[in-house]
């Protein structure tokens, strides 16, 4: 970064207006950006049709669901993804309102959060083949061509244009914009539609190398679960019970302290199941709650010892590498000589154990295996020297798997930073 663009950032910081900037109501641009228009002079709006998932299927025309809008991270809605959505069957007569056609941009008229009042996506329709606006979908229609169409995909991302989706926003559970107040959100752009093709063309480099390295991480996910599968499907006798495999093992709310050591110390972390997303627990922070309760009857871990979810969250697992104490709902297990602990973690979380632990599982609200019923159940356990060999290549994936999600991460914190710079006029482009 130069020292004109880092003056610029620090004024800017500082409340000061740069050379060259103008400051509006809504934030400080450029002097030759457009600051004077709305959505309302930018786009027409027009209303989705509105079907539940139970009306939607495989044939018909594509159908473009809120919930697709939520759960996916594009911001283009390209015709090469129709066969991805769901599609609805009707005939069109050609009077139809809810078509999106090439350069409209989708809106979303509800979220569960504020963050997600302001999502927005291109649609890429350059065939204009038949692409239904669905359930709370709100869309806009250019009036002229003063945005360039890649442009758009990033129009509601400046956060002076989400602080007004914010603002706006009405609801208590669920936030919702409509069409009478999409018009009245001010906008800012450059006045010329080459520099928008050019921020546009930089912004999505950078979406580009993130969806495929997310792409990567996926093929990573499904490679190790291949192995996992291969390694974990009884191809010998089933002959070692679930009891066999550990030295001693407790969860939280039942004490017996002749057999067992408790928690009654302030000094270790207390686990509970949320905790067991990552494969180690290494360190005491926010991450893991320490409640401070002494004497609570709660299984004392040592580490390097595996901690799993009995309850609903079977499956998840991880190896601590400090002592932690368990909740209620946690099973602690110190593994005996015959197995290796990075060996058991993978076990655990395998199908080929889960779909035993399934059948032992108790139904009801709250879902539980009880250790007296895992201990009987008989496994399949590689020779020691075979589990250490299987855990060494599933670890390896795993920690590529781990790199791939950082550089995701830096690429995102890239991006971010791009986008504000960009958007913003921070940052010009020739």
């Amino acid at each position: 970064m130069n020292e004109q663009i880092k003056h610029r950032i620090t004024q800017l910081n500082n409340g000061e207006v740069p050379n060259g900037y103008e400051k509006t109501e809504f934030g400080v641009f450029p002097c030759d950006w457009v600051k004077d228009k709305t959505f309302g002079d930018l786009f027409d709006f027009y209303g989705g049709l509105g079907k539940s998932r139970d009306e939607l299927g495989d044939e018909g025309h594509a159908y473009l669901h809120y919930g697709d809008l939520h759960r996916r991270a594009f911001n283009v809605v390209s015709h090469e993804q129709y066969e991805q959505l769901p599609k609805y069957d009707v005939a069109l007569k050609g009077k139809e309102t809810y078509l999106m056609e090439d350069g409209d941009v989708a809106f979303l008229d509800a979220s569960e959060d504020l963050e997600g009042t302001s999502r927005a996506v291109l649609i890429d329709n350059p065939d204009n083949e038949p692409f239904i606006a669905g359930l709370h979908i709100i869309y806009g229609k250019s009036k002229n061509d003063s945005l360039d169409k890649w442009y758009k995909q990033y129009i509601t991302l400046p956060e002076s244009v989400r602080k007004q989706f914010q603002r706006l926003s009405v609801g208590f559970k669920v936030y919702g914009v409509n069409r009478e107040m999409l018009p009245k959100i001010q906008v800012a752009y450059p006045s010329s539609t080459d520099e928008q093709s050019k921020i546009a063309e930089i912004l999505m480099k950078w979406d580009k190398a993130i969806e495929l390295q997310e792409q990567y991480i996926q093929t990573l996910l499904s490679m190790k679960i291949t192995y996992v599968d291969k390694f974990f499907c009884a191809p010998g006798e089933e002959k070692t019970k679930f009891d066999l495999l550990y030295k001693t093992a407790g969860e939280g709310g039942t004490p017996d302290t002749k057999k067992q050591a408790y928690y009654d110390s302030e000094d270790v972390p207390f686990v509970k199941i949320e905790h067991l997303a990552e494969k180690y627990i290494t360190k005491i922070d926010s991450y893991i709650s320490n409640l401070g309760l002494q004497k609570s009857g709660a299984w004392l871990v040592p580490k390097n010892c595996l901690i799993f979810s009995n309850g609903a969250t079977i499956g998840e697992a991880s190896i601590n590498k400090i002592p932690v104490a368990t909740k209620q709902g946690i099973l602690g297990i110190v593994p005996s000589d015959v197995i290796d602990v990075e060996y058991f973690y993978y076990l655990v979380k395998s199908k080929y154990f889960l779909s035993k632990v399934k059948k032992i599982t108790t139904k009801g609200t709250m879902c539980t295996a009880y250790l007296k019923d895992i201990n009987r159940l008989s496994l399949f356990i590689h020779e020691k020297e075979n589990q250490i060999k299987i855990a060494e290549i599933l670890s390896s994936i795993d920690c590529l798997i781990e790199d791939e999600k950082r550089k995701v991460d830096l690429l995102k914190k890239q991006r971010k930073t791009l986008q504000q710079y960009l958007l913003n006029g921070i940052v010009r482009v020739k």
